[in-house]
């Protein structure tokens, strides 16, 4: 008998989550002699996620020393005026020298180790940004630990990224341990950030919570051999989509007058028959879901206006109420007229998933 999974969407009026939050996320791929398959896929979903997650983002792809020094000036001003929390985001090639962490521009012309800090971006820079700020909560999230493109002309033969210590209010995440390298993946995304991408969603995490699942998801999938590390000083609680709580009573930040009917509308997911060879679609990533019990999952996606209509893209058909669906990767629109659309990867598997999509007017 196959085992059943629910899908159901939520639509709500919920209000926007107080305080500044910015983020600057950087996706480098396009190097001239070893280029990475994932790093601005990675940077784009990412910056996708927090941008529905209600924050002001910067995002950059394929960067030269020049513009990512510039943006990290950029992103310290704006840190420094607004305040709140800021999320830096990099994927691309990085590496250390004398215990030093560098991130390699597109363009770098390395042929010696002594040129390093010339034709890098030294991760200290970020540090120094964020300290002038002086903004209460950092995160600093590096999926940069790469194998070093250029070892083979370097003296030392150290590998990945070295620990760092960021100021008071500070979490730093690198996608594996220090000394270690991380896999760049074949799907979409890397490893590391296909489960950042995951847990950051879910509703009443703790910013702690979200990596350290991060950290269990890597591990299985790379056999144990990459495991995520942080480094922390905050002295607070931050939550990507906090708890939300069931009250029947007129919440006092509501203009009753101004909320529009919710609905709900629910969609079957069917566990598919094992299959070997299969072939995917274009832009489709299916994965497949395995369980010996009928559990039943949700996505809720609470959506300010609550009149905003759901297509998943990577579907020939269209979506409607009641229709089935194989467990998998789903390119999710949200849309509305007179507002400005927005798209997420959402995977349906093994965990309840939760987003908070809040649409800018277009005028």
């Amino acid at each position: 008998m196959k085992n059943l999974v629910l899908l159901a969407l939520f639509f709500l009026t919920l209000p926007v989550n107080a305080g500044p939050k910015t983020a600057l996320v950087i996706g480098n791929s396009s190097y001239k002699s070893i280029p990475l398959a994932n790093p601005a896929n990675d940077a784009t979903d990412i910056a996708n996620n927090l941008e529905l997650l209600g924050f002001e983002v910067i995002h950059k792809d394929n960067l030269t020393r020049q513009q990512m020094r510039s943006v990290i000036r950029e992103y310290g001003k704006k840190l420094k005026i607004k305040g709140g929390a800021g999320i830096f985001f990099y994927a691309g090639h990085g590496m250390q020298v004398s215990g030093k962490n560098y991130l390699i521009p597109i363009g770098a012309n390395i042929q010696s180790e002594f040129e390093v800090p010339d034709e890098s971006v030294e991760a200290d820079l970020l540090l120094r940004a964020l300290d002038d700020a002086k903004n209460p909560l950092n995160i600093i999230v590096l999926d940069a630990c790469r194998d070093n493109p250029f070892a083979r002309s370097f003296r030392s033969t150290t590998r990945g990224l070295t620990r760092m210590e960021g100021g008071t209010g500070t979490l730093i995440a690198y996608s594996t341990g220090p000394g270690n390298v991380a896999m760049d993946g074949e799907g979409r995304n890397s490893p590391y950030t296909k489960h950042l991408l995951k847990q950051m969603t879910q509703t009443g995490l703790s910013i702690e919570q979200v990596f350290k699942r991060v950290r269990v998801g890597v591990e299985n999938d790379s056999g144990g051999k990459q495991t995520p590390w942080e480094t922390s000083s905050l002295r607070g609680d931050f939550y990507f989509v906090p708890e939300t709580t069931q009250d029947t009573s007129t919440p006092k930040y509501r203009d009753t007058n101004k909320i529009e009917q919710t609905t709900m509308t629910q969609a079957k997911l069917v566990e598919p028959e094992p299959k070997i060879g299969r072939d995917l679609k274009a832009n489709t990533l299916m994965s497949n879901f395995n369980s010996s019990n009928n559990d039943t999952y949700k996505l809720t996606i609470y959506t300010n206006p609550s009149s905003a209509q759901v297509r998943i893209l990577n579907l020939e058909k269209a979506y409607q109420s009641g229709m089935e669906l194989t467990p998998g990767d789903y390119n999710i629109e949200i849309s509305d007229e007179g507002y400005i659309s927005k798209k997420q990867w959402v995977t349906i598997d093994k965990d309840h998933i939760n987003l908070q999509v809040t649409l800018v007017p277009s005028d």
